[in-house]
C-alpha cells in the first residue's frame, strides 16, 4: 500500500457535501508520516494537509483514467466506496446511463425522465444476446434470466429492491414486458395479455403517493410467470405481502390514500358511476387527510379506464367491477360517518339523518340501524353471560377504521386471487417459471412504526440470502479454477435475525403480548428491554437515551429507531365479530366474499369468547410465514437481482445527491458485494489476455502459446507478495489493487523505454545534423574562398581596362576640342549669312498664310450660315408633323408596358401556382404512403390473424375439391366451359403440387391459363361460374401461401402469378379503357376479386420478407459486427477490466459452430435475389425488397453497435466498413443501389466513420456533426461515450469534446428522431407497377406436357 500513494497518486478523502473528493498527492508518502499533502480538483483548486493516525488511516486510491465510466463496478482495480460512487456518477451525469452492474448486481438508477430505451427495437436488440455483451440494461437481466431458465432448466428468480421512489414498479413493469415479447411466440396468446393487464389493476388498488414517490407500491409481490416447453409463456401466479392498511384510513402531510379512490371521485360523473353517490375527493376523510388530490401530470379518469379494460382482458365481467367499485365507495362513505361523543356515550346518529351511513347501508345492503348500534357497542363474555357495552368515542372511530382497513384488506385479497385464477395456466403444464420479485427497500424515517419494522426485517432476511449468494458464486470460480483459497468472511446478519424471529425475540414477544388481556405497547416494550439488555445484552438491541417507548435495531444497512406505539394494534388487526355478521347478511356474494374472514390473510377477529389460536392470526405471524415461504422459493431458483437508486429527494431529472446515493448503496448491498469482491480476487484475466496487455513486463518466452509460462515465472518478481495473486487453470487472479500497480509499472517501462528511445534518436539526430552542418560549412567557405578570388581577378581586369579607358578616352575628348575649336573659327562667317537670308524668306511665306487663311474663313462662314438659315425654315414647316407621330408613339408605348407588365404578373402567378401544386402533391404524397402503409401494417396484421385461426372451411373445400381430381383427370373431353376451368384451377393450383415441378413452369404460366378459362366462362355468359372460378382461385393461392410460409422460391412464384393474374383482369376489366382492337373486355364485374388479388400480392410480399428476414435475423451481428473478414485487422490486445462472464452467460456458437460472416449474409440475400430473378418480377419491385432489407440490415447492427462496447473501437469500424462495402458491392452488382438500398445503409456507415475519425479538437467536433447527418444527436453521443480504445495508440474521448458536441448539436436541426435505437420494425409500403402484358392468345402458351392441360388450347 505505502508504493502505491506515491507523488501525482490520485487518492479520495471525505468531504461532508460531497461524501468523497478527487485530490493528488504533492508528495511522496513514507512510514512514519503525521499528515499527507494534497491538491484538491474539487472546482477550487487548493492544496490541504491531510492528518494521518497511522498506516491504516491512508486515503482510498483512485482507479486509473481508463477505467472511467466502467460498465462493471467489479472490472475497477480499486473496490471501495469512493470509487463506486464516482463510477456511477459519472455514468449518470456524463454518459447518461442509468443501468451498470455491480458483478450479478444491476445497479439501477431512476432518472426521473422519458428515457427512449425501452422500445420494441430494443426488445429486439437485447433478445438473444449474451449478457457480458450488452450494454448493462434490464432487459440485459431478463434476458439472461430467460437464457438460463430454457437451456438449464431451472427456475429463475429477479430481485428488485430499492427505497420507495426509486423505480422498482417501473422495472419490475419493463421486465415483465420483456417476457411477454420474447415468451409470446410468433402470435401472442390471451396469457401474456393477462399478465400485462394485471400491472395497472395492482398499481390502482396497491399504489399510493408518498412524500417520496408519486406512485408508490405499499405492498410486496412476487410474480411467478410460468413458461411451456417451448419457453411460451402459459400462466402466471401473483403473491402479495404486508399491504399497508393504515394508509385506508390515515394519510401523512402531502400523501395520498390508494390511487382506486381518487379515480372513482374523478369518475363520479359517468352514467354507471352516479349510484354510487360519489363526490370530490376533498369531501372524504378518507382522501383528504393528506391535502394532495392530485399529481401533477396523471388523469385520474383514464387511468379507471384503463384499469377496467385490464379487468375485461382478465375476464371480470362489467356487473362485477361495478359491485367491487360499490364497495370501496362503502369505504369512503364509511370514514365519512358523523361519531359524537356526550360525556361517556357515544351518539351515533340514525342512517335516516346520516347521509353517509345511508349511503354506505344501501350501497352494501346491509342494515343501517344495526350498523349504527354495533359501530359504538361491544359484546362481552362475563361469567358464561354476554353483555354488550358502549365503546368510548376513540374506541368507536377505531372500530370504523377497522372495519374499513377490514374491507379493503379483504377486496384486496379476492383481487389477488381473481388475478391469478384468471392468470392460471390452461395450456399445459408449466415446466419452469421466472419469479420477479417487486419488493419494499431498507426504509428509515423520523418516525418509524410497525410497517418499517416488518419491511426492514424482510430486507434482512433478503440481505443474508444475497450475501450466501454472491459469497458461493465466488466460491465456485475458485474451485472451478482449482485455487488454494482461504475461506472469505463476509457480514453475516444472523444475529441481527435472530434477534427478530428467534425464540424470545421481538416477533415472540410481541405475540405474547398481544396474547394478554390488559397487553399494552409500554409493557411489552418494557420486556424487551428486560430480554435483551437486562438480562442478556444483545450486540443489536440498544435503548434510546431520552425515550422509554422506543428501541433501537442495529440492521446491517444503519440504525433505526422504531417507536413502540401502536404496534400491538397494528399485529393484532383485529375488527369485531359482530361488524363481520353484519356484512356476512349481504344479499351480494362479493360481499360476503369481503366479509369472510381468512386466517391466513387478515388478522383476527376479536369476539366475546378469545380463540386459544388467536396468536397464529396475528400480522407479524402471517408476514414471517409468507416471508419464509418467498425465502424458500427464492433458495430454490437462481436469484438475479436489481438494485433500484433514488439519486435525490426533489425527483429532478438527473440530478445526483451523493449523499442521498450512498446511503442507499449502503443499504442495498451494493457495497457488500464489493467487500466480498474485494476480500477475494476481484481482478481475474486469462493468460491470454494478461499476455496481451502486459507482455512488456514478462520474460522468457514472448509468445501467446507460452502465455502462462511467462506469466508463472514473471510474476513473483513483480509482486513480491505471493498472496496478492493466484494462478488458475485458465486465468490469473488478484486482488484488489494489483492491477493498478501492475499498469503502474506497465507505464513506468514504457516511459523508461521511451526514454532510452528517445535518447538515441535525439543523438542520432544530433549526429546526423552536426555531419550536415560541417559539410554545408565545409562546401560554403570552399565557394566563398573561390567567388573571393575570382572577385580580385575580376577586379584587377577591370582596374586594366579603366586605365586604357581613361587613356583613350582622355585622348578622343582633346582631340575634338582641337577639331571643334578650328571648325568654329571657319563656319562663324557662313552661319551669319544663312540666318539673315532665311529670316527675309520666313517673312514672305507668313503674309501669303495670312491671307489665304482670312479668305477660306469667310467662305466656311458664309455657308454655315446658309445651312443654318434652310434649317430654321424646315422646321417652322414640320412641327404639327412631329407632333402627331409623338403622340403615336406615346400609346404604343403605353400598350407595350402594360403587356409586359401584364406578362411579368402572369409569371409570377404561374411560378407561385407550381410551388404551391408541388407542395400540394409532397403532402398528398407523404399522405397517400402514410396511408399504404397503415392499410399493409393492417393487411401484415390480418394475415398474422389468418394464420392464428386456421380456417377450416377453406381446408375442408380444398379437400374436397382435391379428392376429385383424380376423377376429373379421368376424363379425356370436358363438355361444360365450368367444368373446363374448375380441372385447370386444380391441375394448376393445387396445394399438394410438386416444388421442383411448379419451379420448371413458365413464369406466370399458370395466372394465364387461370385467366383464359375465367375468359371463356365470361364469354359463354355464365358470370357466376367465372366469378366462382376467380374466387375459387384467389383462396386456392391463399392455400398454397400458407403451405409454402418457410419456402422463398414458392412464395416468389405465387407472387408472381398474383401479380399477373390481377394485372390481367384489370386489363380486360370494363372500366378499363383498351388500348388495342384485339382486346376484349370481360362483361363481368371483378373488381372486388381485383382488389382481393391486390391484397394476396402485398401478402405474399411480406411472407418474402419475412421468410428473408429471419434467416438474416440471427446471422447479421455476427457477420456484419462480430465477423473478421480482414485478418488480425482487430489485433489482439484486450481491454483492461474485461468483463467477467456471469452465471448462465455462454457463447452463442459452441466449439463446432462456425461463426456466420458476410458470405452467410450474402448468400441469404443472392437466394432471395434469384427466387425473384427467375420469376421474371419487375425490377422496381426487387429494389423495392432489397430496400426493405438493407434497412433491417442496418437497423439492426446500428442497434446492437449502440448497446457494445467492445463494438466502439477504431480498428472494429475499420472491419465493419468493410463488411459495409461488400454489401454495397453486392447491391451495385446486380443493379439494387439506385432503388434507395444503399441509403439506407447510410447510418451505419456514418457510425463506423465517426469510429475511425479524429475526436480530440473543436475542428473535429464540427466536422463530426456536419458528417453524420443521418444519426440523431442522442446516437452520436451514445457511440463516443462507448468508445474504448483497444490498443496504446488510441486514447478515450474526452468529456470536455463529447460536452462540445452536445452543444454544437444542440443547433443543429436535422429532423431525426430522438430515439436512441432505430425501428427495425419499420415497414416501408410497397407499390406494385402495374406492366399489362401483350393480348394472351391460348396456342402462344407454352404449356409443359406434365401438366396434362394442353387440350385447355381448344378452349
Amino acid at each position: 500500500i505505502f508504493k502505491s500513494h506515491f507523488f501525482g497518486a490520485s487518492v479520495w478523502i471525505p468531504d461532508p457535501d460531497a461524501v468523497w473528493v478527487s485530490s493528488q498527492l504533492l508528495q511522496d508518502y513514507k512510514p512514519g508520516d503525521k499528515h499527507l499533502l494534497l491538491q484538491l480538483s474539487d472546482g477550487n483548486v487548493r492544496q490541504v494537509h491531510y492528518p494521518l493516525g497511522s498506516a491504516s488511516d491512508l486515503p482510498p486510491l483512485g482507479n486509473p483514467d481508463i477505467l472511467e465510466g466502467e460498465n462493471d463496478l467489479t472490472a475497477l482495480s480499486f473496490l471501495h466506496e469512493p470509487a463506486v460512487l464516482h463510477n456511477l456518477r459519472v455514468r449518470f451525469l456524463d454518459y447518461n446511463s442509468i443501468y451498470t452492474y455491480c458483478g450479478i448486481v444491476l445497479v439501477a438508477i431512476n432518472p426521473y425522465d422519458q428515457l427512449p430505451i425501452y422500445g420494441e427495437e430494443v426488445i429486439d436488440a437485447y433478445s438473444g444476446q449474451d449478457m457480458a455483451d450488452m450494454e448493462p440494461h434490464i432487459f440485459s437481466v431478463a434476458e439472461e434470466s430467460y437464457r438460463t431458465m430454457t437451456r438449464e432448466e431451472q427456475n429463475q428468480s429477479i430481485i428488485i429492491s430499492g427505497e420507495s421512489g426509486s423505480g422498482k414498479t417501473v422495472s419490475a413493469k419493463f421486465t415483465m414486458r420483456y417476457f411477454a415479447a420474447v415468451g409470446g411466440a410468433a402470435q401472442q396468446t390471451s396469457v401474456e395479455e393477462r399478465v400485462l393487464a394485471s400491472n395497472p389493476i395492482m398499481e390502482s388498488i396497491g399504489n399510493a403517493k408518498t412524500t417520496r414517490n408519486d406512485n408508490s407500491s405499499r405492498f410486496g409481490k412476487y410474480i411467478e410467470i410460468g413458461f411451456g416447453r417451448k419457453g411460451d409463456i402459459i400462466g402466471a401466479n401473483m403473491r402479495t405481502y404486508l399491504l399497508e392498511k393504515s394508509r385506508v384510513v390515515f394519510q401523512a402531510s402531502a400523501e395520498r390514500n390508494y390511487h382506486i379512490f381518487y379515480q372513482l371521485c374523478a369518475s363520479r360523473e359517468l352514467p354507471e358511476m352516479r349510484s354510487l353517490k360519489l363526490d370530490a375527493p376533498e369531501y372524504f376523510r378518507y382522501t383528504s387527510q393528506g391535502g394532495q388530490m392530485q399529481i401533477p401530470g396523471t388523469d385520474d379518469v383514464s387511468d379507471l379506464e384503463r384499469a377496467r379494460n385490464a379487468f375485461t382482458v382478465l375476464g371480470v365481467q362489467p356487473d362485477q367491477q361495478m359491485e367491487l367499485f360499490r364497495i370501496l365507495s362503502a369505504v369512503l362513505h364509511l370514514g365519512n360517518v358523523n361519531i359524537q361523543v356526550s360525556g361517556r356515550t357515544v351518539i351515533l346518529f340514525p342512517h335516516q339523518y346520516d347521509r353517509s351511513l345511508a349511503v354506505f347501508s344501501k350501497l352494501l345492503g346491509v342494515e343501517g340501524p344495526q350498523m349504527a348500534h354495533w359501530l359504538c357497542h361491544r359484546r362481552l363474555a362475563i361469567g358464561g353471560e354476554m353483555l354488550v357495552k358502549p365503546m368510548s368515542g376513540q374506541q368507536a372511530m377505531e372500530a370504523r377504521d377497522a372495519l374499513a382497513k377490514h374491507m379493503y384488506g379483504q377486496l384486496f385479497t379476492w383481487t389477488v386471487q381473481r388475478l391469478n385464477s384468471a392468470l392460471h395456466t390452461q395450456r399445459g403444464q408449466v415446466k419452469s417459471f421466472i419469479g420477479v420479485l417487486d419488493i419494499y427497500g431498507f426504509e428509515t424515517f423520523d418516525r418509524n412504526s410497525f410497517e418499517q419494522f416488518c419491511i426492514n426485517y424482510a430486507n434482512e432476511k433478503l440481505q443474508q440470502q444475497f450475501n450466501r449468494h454472491v459469497f458461493h458464486l465466488e466460491q465456485e470460480e475458485y474451485v472451478r479454477e482449482e485455487l488454494a483459497w482461504n475461506r472469505i468472511e463476509f457480514s453475516d446478519n444472523q444475529q441481527c435475525i435472530n434477534l427478530i424471529e428467534g425464540q424470545l425475540g421481538l416477533f415472540d414477544l410481541l405475540d405474547e403480548e398481544c396474547r394478554m388481556p390488559k397487553g399494552s405497547d409500554e409493557s411489552w416494550v418494557q420486556k424487551l428491554y428486560n430480554q435483551h439488555l437486562t438480562s442478556k445484552r444483545h450486540p443489536h438491541f440498544q435503548k434510546p437515551r431520552m425515550s422509554n417507548s422506543a428501541f433501537i435495531i442495529l440492521h446491517f444497512a444503519d440504525m433505526v429507531q422504531y417507536e413502540c406505539d401502536s404496534f400491538l394494534d397494528k399485529n393484532r388487526d383485529t375488527v369485531f365479530e359482530e361488524l363481520i355478521n353484519i356484512l356476512k347478511a349481504s344479499q351480494v356474494d362479493m360481499r360476503f366474499k369481503i366479509s369472510n374472514v381468512s386466517a391466513v390473510a387478515n388478522g383476527s377477529v376479536r369476539s366475546g369468547k378469545r380463540s386459544t389460536r388467536e396468536h397464529k392470526l396475528t400480522v407479524g405471524f402471517q408476514f414471517r410465514q409468507s416471508l419464509q415461504m418467498l425465502m424458500d422459493t427464492l433458495n430454490s431458483t437462481t436469484p438475479h437481482y436489481v438494485r433500484c437508486i433514488k439519486p435525490n429527494d426533489l425527483k429532478e431529472p438527473f440530478m445526483f445527491d451523493p449523499k442521498r446515493t450512498v446511503q442507499q448503496l449502503r443499504a442495498c448491498g451494493v457495497l457488500e458485494t464489493i467487500r466480498i469482491s474485494a476480500a477475494g480476487y476481484p481482478s481475474r484475466w486469462t493468460y491470454e489476455e494478461f499476455f496481451s496487455r502486459y507482455h512488456l513486463l514478462l520474460q522468457g518466452f514472448r509468445s501467446e502459446e507460452q502465455a502462462q509460462v511467462s506469466c508463472r515465472r514473471t510474476l513473483p518478481d513483480l509482486i513480491p507478495d505471493p498472496d496478492q495473486y493466484c494462478f488458475g487453470k485458465t486465468k490469473v487472479f488478484f486482488r484488489a489493487g494489483q492491477v493498478a500497480l501492475l499498469e503502474r509499472l506497465r507505464a513506468e517501462k514504457l516511459r523508461a523505454a521511451a526514454v532510452i528511445i528517445q535518447s538515441r534518436v535525439r543523438g542520432w539526430l544530433s549526429r546526423i545534423r552536426y555531419s550536415k552542418i560541417l559539410w554545408a560549412t565545409v562546401t560554403i567557405q570552399r565557394y566563398s574562398r573561390g567567388a573571393l578570388a575570382r572577385r580580385l581577378a575580376e577586379t584587377l581586369r577591370y582596374t586594366k581596362a579603366a586605365l586604357m579607358i581613361q587613356k583613350t578616352y582622355r585622348m578622343v575628348v582633346v582631340r575634338q576640342l582641337f577639331l571643334m575649336i578650328r571648325q568654329l573659327l571657319a563656319e562663324r562667317a557662313a552661319v551669319l549669312l544663312q540666318a539673315r537670308v532665311r529670316g527675309w524668306l520666313a517673312r514672305q511665306m507668313y503674309r501669303r498664310v495670312r491671307a489665304a487663311v482670312v479668305f477660306m474663313q469667310c467662305c466656311v462662314r458664309r455657308r454655315a450660315a446658309r445651312r443654318e438659315l434652310l434649317k430654321l425654315k424646315s422646321e417652322a414647316r414640320s412641327v404639327e408633323r412631329y407632333r402627331e407621330l409623338n403622340k403615336g408613339m406615346e400609346v404604343k408605348l403605353m400598350q407595350l408596358q402594360l403587356r409586359a407588365d401584364q406578362e411579368v404578373g402572369d409569371r409570377f402567378q404561374q411560378e407561385f401556382i407550381n410551388q404551391a401544386l408541388n407542395k400540394a402533391s409532397t403532402a398528398l404524397r407523404e399522405e397517400l404512403d402514410e396511408e399504404r402503409r397503415k392499410y399493409q401494417g393492417l393487411l401484415r396484421e390480418f394475415t398474422r390473424l389468418e394464420q392464428r385461426y386456421d380456417n377450416l372451411r377453406e381446408m375442408s373445400l380444398l379437400t374436397e375439391v382435391h379428392n376429385c381430381r383424380p376423377q376429373l383427370c379421368s376424363n379425356s373431353c370436358v363438355a361444360d366451359s365450368f367444368d373446363l376451368a374448375m380441372f385447370t384451377l386444380l391441375s394448376v393450383f393445387a396445394p399438394d403440387v410438386r416444388v421442383d415441378s411448379a419451379l420448371s413452369l413458365p413464369p406466370g404460366l399458370p395466372a394465364s391459363v387461370l385467366f383464359l378459362c375465367v375468359r371463356q366462362a365470361d364469354c359463354s355468359g355464365d358470370q357466376t361460374r367465372a366469378r366462382s372460378l376467380c374466387s375459387a382461385a384467389v383462396t386456392a393461392m391463399k392455400a398454397a401461401l400458407k403451405k409454402h410460409s418457410n419456402d422463398i422460391a414458392m412464395t416468389a412464384l405465387w407472387l408472381k402469378n398474383t401479380c399477373v393474374l390481377g394485372d390481367l383482369l384489370t386489363q380486360h376489366s370494363p372500366k378499363q379503357t383498351l388500348d388495342s382492337d384485339e382486346l376484349v373486355p370481360l362483361t363481368s364485374d371483378l373488381s372486388d376479386l381485383i382488389r382481393a388479388l391486390s391484397d394476396l400480392c402485398i401478402q405474399a410480399y411480406q411472407q418474402l420478407l419475412s421468410i428473408t428476414e429471419t434467416h438474416l435475423q440471427n446471422i447479421i451481428v455476427p457477420a456484419l459486427l462480430e465477423s473478421e473478414t480482414i485478418t488480425g485487422l482487430s489485433g489482439p490486445a484486450a481491454k483492461l477490466g474485461t468483463p467477467r462472464k456471469r452465471a448462465g452467460s455462454e457463447p452463442r456458437t459452441g466449439p463446432g459452430d462456425a461463426a456466420p460472416t458476410m458470405a452467410s449474409v450474402l448468400r441469404e440475400l443472392g437466394a432471395l435475389h434469384t427466387a425473384l430473378s427467375h420469376q421474371a418480377l419487375p425490377l422496381v419491385l426487387m429494389e423495392q425488397a432489397f430496400r426493405q432489407l438493407t434497412y433491417f440490415i442496418s437497423a439492426s447492427a446500428l442497434n446492437s453497435l449502440l448497446l457494445r462496447k467492445d463494438m466502439c473501437c477504431c480498428s472494429r469500424g475499420m472491419q465493419i466498413r468493410y463488411n459495409v462495402s461488400l454489401l454495397e458491392e453486392w447491391l451495385r452488382g446486380r443493379g439494387l443501389q439506385a432503388g434507395g438500398a444503399a441509403a439506407t445503409l447510410e447510418p451505419l456507415i456514418q457510425a463506423v466513420q465517426l469510429l475511425q475519425a479524429g475526436k480530440k479538437t473543436e475542428a473535429d467536433a464540427e466536422a463530426l456533426v456536419q458528417t453524420c447527418t443521418a444519426l440523431s444527436g442522442q446516437q452520436i453521443v451514445k457511440i463516443l461515450t462507448l468508445y474504448t480504445p483497444h490498443s496504446d495508440l488510441d486514447e478515450r474521448v474526452t468529456l470536455n469534446f463529447i460536452r462540445s458536441v452536445q452543444g454544437l448539436l444542440k443547433g443543429r436541426c436535422d429532423g431525426q428522431p430522438p430515439h436512441l435505437l432505430m425501428d427495425v420494425r419499420r415497414v416501408f409500403p410497397v407499390t406494385f407497377p402495374y406492366l399489362p402484358p401483350a393480348v394472351l392468345h391460348a396456342e402462344q402458351l407454352v404449356i409443359p406436357d406434365s401438366l396434362k392441360i394442353s387440350f385447355v388450347r381448344r378452349v
